[in-house]
């Protein structure tokens, strides 16, 4: 008896692999509240299209500057509790900080799924 697997499950494995391939194929280190500013190059990710290249500045006092493509958006750092949250024009999600083994990482999710962005410090 073949059975198929869920569609709940089938996301949540395309979400891991997405994550995973975003990376680089590497682990990725441990959370940590956001304690870096500055500017941040990596990539970003609508829907079903291709990766394309995607700055985000950090200002010390929480503002953010996201630019890809030709496009410029304006937006905040939020923190709710413990979770550390960005919000854009008309998107808001998570922005998770990630510090470990010599490297840094943010990831944003849009809270809808319509992207996601991982970058690096811009050396």
């Amino acid at each position: 008896m073949s059975r198929r697997p869920s569609r709940l499950g089938a996301r949540s494995a395309l979400l891991a692999v997405a994550l995973w391939s975003m990376a680089g194929c590497a682990s990725l280190p441990p959370a940590r509240p956001v304690t870096d500013v500055g500017l941040w190059q990596g990539q970003i990710k609508f829907g079903g299209g291709s990766y394309q290249l995607f700055y985000l500045t950090i200002n010390p006092d929480g503002s953010l500057t996201a630019s890809w493509d030709g496009i410029t958006r304006y937006g905040k750092v939020i923190l709710e509790g413990p979770r550390t949250r960005f919000g854009f024009y008309i998107w808001s999600g998570s922005l998770d900080y990630l510090e470990g083994n010599g490297e840094r990482v943010i990831l944003l999710r849009e809270d809808f799924g319509s992207w996601d962005a991982i970058v690096r410090p811009l050396s």
